[in-house]
């Protein structure tokens, strides 16, 4: 700042003066003269040490605003790894607030309940889901498969030890009617992300066949996830989407054939007549 920069002048321009003062003379008293040069040792030395900080840019000092935002960070992701170590029913605010290396106080501060945390750190987590989409779903061309799309999911969501955290929240979710809504009302934006790539590239025109059948394609990914603890072959989800692709392959051919089949049927029965 300005004043800092005015008193940093003022300390050098004063050092000089007293080094200019105490310059050792051949004629001084050897007493003086030692004592002269510790005094002068130790204003050359502090000099340099203003000179080393003034040369230092200024660090940016965070708004409380921002220091919040950090804090609230630091909380949800504490709380999202503890939900995938050591579950729902046994994670404790406690654990978090250490986890997080912030007192209890400051958690209570930033968040009234349990509740709240948790459902903050949902939405942290779908954050993460939704920007890893978004980049995914920009780079893919008309031309990718569904086992391209059921694979990149694995490793975007479904197979990361954080998607264990969102199924304990879900669970949980069963018992307490106040945070199923609120989990549900996160989830909508996410869904319509997560939908919308697939729906590019899957040939169902029925709207409830084609939710039914992105429903069936989820329940594979969730269960291959929790099967995913007990699995010891780290290739099974690759084999088990390809062959699902497969199938789902087949079913949508048989599926586009029979709605050509429909289209065609009224253009016959005009040419008979």
């Amino acid at each position: 700042s300005r004043v800092g920069a005015v008193r940093d002048t003022r300390q050098i321009v004063a050092a000089d003066h007293f080094l200019r003062f105490t310059r050792v003379s051949p004629t001084s008293d050897l007493k003086i003269q030692t004592y002269n040069l510790g005094v002068r040792f130790l204003f050359l030395w502090r000099l340099e040490k203003l000179a080393r900080s003034l040369s230092k840019p200024n660090p940016v000092r965070r708004t409380q605003e921002d220091r919040s935002s950090a804090t609230q960070l630091l909380l949800r992701q504490a709380a999202i790894s503890l939900l995938t170590e050591v579950g729902y029913e046994r994670m404790t605010t406690a654990q978090i607030s250490a986890r997080a290396g912030v007192s209890k106080g400051a958690l209570a501060h930033h968040f009234a309940s349990k509740e709240d945390l948790l459902v903050a750190a949902f939405q942290h987590l779908l954050s993460q889901w939704e920007d890893r989409q978004e980049r995914y779903a920009n780079k893919l061309s008309d031309q990718a498969s569904l086992e391209d799309i059921l694979l990149n999911m694995w490793r975007m969501v479904f197979g990361r030890p954080d998607f264990l955290a969102s199924l304990e929240l879900m669970l949980a979710a069963r018992h307490n009617p106040v945070l199923r809504q609120r989990l549900r009302d996160i989830l909508k934006t996410w869904t319509i992300a997560r939908d919308e790539t697939f729906r590019r590239l899957i040939p169902l025109d029925d709207p409830e066949e084609l939710a039914v059948f992105l429903q069936v394609n989820f329940c594979i990914l969730r269960g291959l996830a929790v099967y995913e603890g007990l699995n010891d072959d780290k290739n099974l989800p690759q084999r088990v989407l390809t062959l699902w692709g497969e199938m789902a392959r087949a079913f949508m051919v048989s599926r586009s054939q029979k709605e050509k089949r429909k289209s065609s049927s009224p253009a016959q029965k005009t040419t008979q007549r």
